[in-house]
């Protein structure tokens, strides 16, 4: 499952060829990865899943200070010194942070600093377990009294899906007799009893752009490739949206509603979160396809960046918001 799919921004304040360095290695790794002055964090805060600052631990805790809102909205944080001796999570640390300070601790063959209580014993997160679920919290206040169930080695029942997802760790069984549960539901309740985690399925709108000549077969690969990025199946897929025609003959095949996106919505669109166009579509004066198609059709917020399949086809995927 690729881990940040909306891409990690790198911001640096003095140590602008260290930056330039991570941004290399993280990029040869294959993330969608960008480099930001720290004058540009506002936007590095919006637009992407993790941020790395490149900096000091207190400049990076000043900074968190002016845009932190809630864990479950607030992009994954975390600081490299600029000699790259150390690497710490600062923000969201569940969400994401951890997991990255350690793949980028092994990259740069720094010391990782990570001190929550559920990586210490060795157990997934209710946040990593929503991550690989491919589900929004509903109830973000309830997960302290489910996580600490699990920390104590009670059992916290899962209910909604058919097995624990492999390479869980925890004492998560299937059922609903324990005190502590996970709720996977369309429909969560309004309140709850603060024992339990709710987690609503995302649904999911594919975006394609693709050449004039490409035939269904080579989009359908994309689609799915695309899919497994993000560790969905094609039964969360609710609309597939393009401005190729040829496109629907993809949905159908899937049996997914299509989408057909008008050049006038695409060029009326505006996001300034959007990935920087290619050369080629800048000299057609084209913004985006797959990107801008998904976030029309879905009405939510971008999930997975555009991503090039074959040199033939890019494919988005957005949350789906429409009701």
């Amino acid at each position: 499952m690729i881990l940040f799919p909306r891409g990690i921004a790198i911001v640096y304040a003095t140590a602008e060829d260290k930056a330039k360095e991570l941004f290399d290695k993280l990029k040869h790794k294959g993330y969608t990865v960008s480099l930001f002055n720290y004058k540009e964090v506002e936007k590095a805060w919006k637009c992407y899943d993790a941020i790395i600052f490149v900096m000091a631990l207190g400049g990076v805790v000043r900074t968190v200070c002016k845009y932190a809102r809630s864990k479950d909205v607030d992009p994954s944080v975390i600081c490299v010194d600029d000699g790259f001796r150390f690497v710490i999570p600062v923000l969201s640390s569940h969400w994401g942070a951890n997991d990255l300070t350690l793949e980028v601790s092994k990259i740069i063959n720094a010391t990782p600093v990570i001190t929550t209580a559920s990586e210490i014993k060795g157990i997934t997160s209710i946040e990593e377990l929503a991550r690989i679920l491919n589900c929004k919290i509903v109830n973000v206040k309830a997960i302290v009294r489910v996580a600490s169930a699990l920390l104590k080695g009670e059992k916290v029942c899962v209910k909604g899906v058919e097995k624990i997802p492999e390479g869980v760790k925890g004492n998560y069984v299937i059922g609903d007799e324990c005190e502590y549960k996970v709720v996977i539901t369309d429909s969560p309740p309004n309140g709850d009893d603060g024992n339990t985690v709710y987690l609503k399925p995302i649904k999911f709108v594919i975006g394609v752009g693709s050449k004039k000549e490409t035939n269904k077969e080579v989009i359908k690969e994309a689609i799915f490739n695309a899919l497994n990025l993000i560790s969905a199946s094609m039964d969360r897929v609710v609309i597939i949206a393009s401005v190729r025609e040829k496109v629907k003959e993809v949905a159908d095949d899937l049996k997914v509603p299509f989408r057909l996106i008008s050049w006038e919505e695409i060029n009326a669109f505006n996001d300034e979160c959007l990935t920087p166009p290619s050369d080629k579509l800048k000299e057609l004066g084209i913004k985006g396809v797959a990107e801008v198609s998904a976030l029309i059709a879905g009405k939510g917020r971008l999930i997975l960046r555009k991503i090039r399949y074959k040199g033939e086809v890019t494919v988005a995927i957005a949350s789906y918001e429409g009701g």
